[in-house]
């Protein structure tokens, strides 16, 4: 794993049972006597800030690591020598199942704001799985998921316009809970650059600013920077369904 700097959390973060990501990490559902089976194998680090690796491609693969806290995004790098990100994961996200079968990381993974994770080595988590089916059950759960999601992202840049990506993004960032309530409008503050999102939507960084340009001006949103308003957040999830 990449150097980082480790500190205490505080003991109430410490807990599972009291953690913020409880209801939507790997540990939902559990037993309390299954929870201090997972407790006991989980080390938590933090806080990163932004752009720390939590961990990097090089590093051999040893352990999965779920989000307390904070934003990650994971890239790669293109023949060319760029950046390309692959993925934006949230508090309650696994992240490092790419990695499951193989010796290595399959990507970097970098704080985007200041980051909390729980590390759980995977030889532990296998021997969990054998005496827990729930964990084993939704480990297996999240990578059909991810399965899923690499399928419909690769038809996405086949056959979907840029502001139907944008808005399908944005739809991801609803179920996410990143989006906040706001009277009758919901506004979000990326966590990201846009820059960071052009390359998630295999798209030019033109491209993007022309679909929220476009987005704006059809009365959907309203573009101010790192700040987005949804002042149609019904058309948000329908024409991204279109």
């Amino acid at each position: 794993m990449a150097a980082i700097n480790k500190q205490s959390l505080d003991q109430s973060r410490l807990e599972c049972d009291t953690c913020g990501a409880k209801s939507c990490c790997i540990g939902e559902g559990l037993t309390n006597e299954q929870l201090q089976g997972l407790k006991k194998i989980t080390t938590n680090h933090g806080p990163f800030q932004p752009g720390q690796a939590i961990f990097k491609m090089e590093d051999s693969f040893k352990s999965l690591f779920v989000i307390q806290s904070g934003t990650v995004k994971i890239e790669t790098v293109s023949p060319e020598g760029s950046n390309l990100v692959d993925g934006f994961f949230f508090k309650g996200d696994l992240i490092g199942m790419e990695a499951i079968g193989g010796e290595q990381y399959l990507h970097d993974a970098i704080a985007l704001e200041e980051t909390w994770v729980c590390e759980l080595p995977f030889d532990h988590v296998e021997s969990l799985c054998s005496f827990i089916p729930r964990l084993q059950h939704k480990i297996l759960i999240l990578l059909g998921q991810k399965i899923r999601h690499m399928n419909e992202t690769f038809l996405h840049g086949r056959y979907l316009s840029a502001e139907q990506r944008l808005l399908l993004f944005f739809q991801m960032l609803c179920h996410k809970n990143v989006i906040t309530k706001n009277g009758p409008s919901r506004s979000l503050t990326l966590p990201m650059p846009k820059g960071d999102i052009a390359s998630y939507l295999g798209l030019r960084a033109e491209s993007l600013s022309r679909a929220l340009g476009k987005l704006q001006s059809d009365g959907i949103i309203f573009n101010r920077g790192r700040t987005i308003e949804f002042l149609d957040i019904d058309a948000v999830l329908k024409l991204a369904c279109k």
